[in-house]
């Protein structure tokens, strides 16, 4: 009996692996096209988010320099707690593609360190009895007073934590001091009460200074001398330096805009500059 026509069954089986082989590199070849368009659509994704986090942002940076201008030509007289601009501070809120909050403060709110490079006793009295209240030792105070006397104006504290001064101890002073041009006075419209008792050196006298702010919204000289507060030269009722700091995230996006700003008042005219931005994501 006579075989059938045919290929040989290994040839044949070699030409079904080829097909196979043929197949498997093609299914290979698919899977990193799909994957990188993947990787391209998420990374298009992001740069989306992120360059609409980036507009959030700095519309709110707008919206408190658009504030800021506003007030000094409506009301150059005081700058306190109950106007426009302080209202803009806004918690976490739904906006369209993400979230969005936004925090504005006075940093004339603050003692400002620079006023101790003149070396004139009222401020350098009022920083130590602001260093006993936090217990910090005084040899750290005299270091930080140093500095600034030696190497003053200062625009941020390299120099001092050069000079030795810990992390810890500037953490405790954060929020009682901050570092502004020499002539930026402590706004008592804005002040916390904390502060305000270390500047009249009276806690029931700041108590009710406090009080009458609150009612009436702000204070004039007239009401620290209703309420027998001491005469304060180194404090004033207005304000130009604030801190304004936006967080915004859209998809997977949080970007934060730390904002200073400056405002600078002439006749008639007022402008609000950007003397330091700090953008960080997350």
């Amino acid at each position: 009996m006579s075989s059938s026509p045919g290929r040989p069954p290994r040839r044949e089986g070699m030409i079904l692996l080829n097909v196979l082989l043929v197949l498997a590199v093609a299914s290979v070849a698919v899977l990193i096209m799909v994957s990188t368009q993947d990787i391209e659509v998420q990374r298009s994704t992001r740069l989306r988010d992120a360059a609409q986090a980036s507009a959030y942002a700095r519309a709110g940076e707008l919206s408190a320099i658009t504030a800021l201008r506003r007030d000094a030509l409506t009301a150059s007289a005081t700058d306190n707690l109950s106007e426009p601009w302080a209202a803009l501070s806004q918690q976490d809120i739904a906006v369209p593609g993400g979230r969005f909050a936004l925090a504005i403060e006075d940093e004339q709110a603050r003692f400002n360190l620079n006023a101790l490079q003149t070396g004139a006793p009222g401020p350098i009295d009022l920083f130590q009895r602001i260093g006993a209240a936090l217990e910090v030792d005084p040899a750290t105070l005299i270091r930080i007073a140093t500095v600034v006397r030696v190497a003053g104006p200062l625009t941020d504290d390299s120099l001092i934590r050069a000079a030795g001064v810990s992390p810890a101890d500037l953490d405790r002073l954060a929020p009682y001091v901050t570092l502004l041009p020499p002539r930026a006075e402590i706004n008592l419209n804005t002040v916390s009460e904390p502060l305000l008792a270390l500047i009249t050196d009276d806690p029931e006298v700041s108590r009710r200074l406090v009080e009458r702010r609150t009612r009436t919204g702000y204070l004039l000289p007239a009401d620290l001398a209703a309420e027998g507060a001491p005469s304060l030269p180194a404090a004033g009722y207005t304000s130009d330096h604030y801190r304004v700091v936006t967080t915004v995230t859209v998809g997977e996006v949080t970007q934060v805009l730390d904002s200073r700003l400056a405002r600078l008042r002439g006749i008639g005219a007022v402008d609000v500059v950007v003397t330091a931005r700090r953008r960080t994501a997350g």
